[in-house]
């Protein structure tokens, strides 16, 4: 079946997300004790996926992590302050939307993220005009590999999953597109992603 629709992911996909680095930043941390730290703030507490989950704003957030007595007010806002420096662009992926987009073919985002990030990345990178749709976990309410997820990205802009293309940098969730019907890779760089579309007959 041809090949209509490409979707990414957001983080390591086109932007950094390392999330210990953020924490490594902010708190002038390393070693096992950055991984600690990572693994509380991130892992251990529900917090962060709350928050990617549309259950939290970024201001409640911040203040959940401080009742939790995980961090300070100061740390809270260093922690998102670093979070937003890090979010480097990956500038190989937008000329591959571009010539995607060109070619044709209908171009969406799935991400697992934040309303607060979702805005300041679209206010701050001409390639999210790219995107036909974009699919966020804080506005559907579940993440990835949640099946739900992937069916509200087919149902809501009407696509076939045999003709649809799903790049993420984590297998899970390439895995949980697999299982929605979709062609999925995991995500390396641009130039693997596109060998990945020209093996489906994309023509690049």
């Amino acid at each position: 079946m041809t090949i209509r629709n490409i979707v990414f992911d957001i983080g390591n996909v086109l932007v950094r997300w390392d999330s210990l680095g953020i924490v490594e930043a902010a708190f002038g941390l390393s070693g096992e004790e950055a991984k600690a730290r990572r693994h509380a703030l991130f892992g251990e507490t529900d917090i962060w996926r709350a928050l990617n989950r549309g259950e939290h704003t970024e201001a409640g957030a911040k203040a959940a992590y401080v009742a939790a007595g995980l961090l300070t007010a100061d740390e809270a806002e260093a922690m998102f302050a670093s979070l937003y420096d890090s979010l480097h662009l990956l500038e190989d992926t937008p000329p591959l939307m571009e010539r995607l987009k060109a070619a044709g073919y209908r171009i969406f985002a799935l991400t697992d993220n934040v309303r607060e990030i979702v805005a300041h990345l679209e206010g701050t990178h001409d390639w999210w005009a790219h995107f036909e749709h974009v699919t966020n976990s804080a506005e559907v309410g579940v993440l990835k590999p949640d099946p739900r997820i992937y069916a509200h990205l087919l149902d809501t802009n009407g696509l076939v999953p045999e003709e649809t293309v799903f790049f993420d940098d984590m297998p899970g969730n390439v895995a949980g597109a697999q299982a929605a019907g979709m062609h999925a890779f995991v995500f390396t760089d641009a130039a693997q992603a596109e060998r990945d579309l020209v093996s489906l007959g994309v023509p690049l």
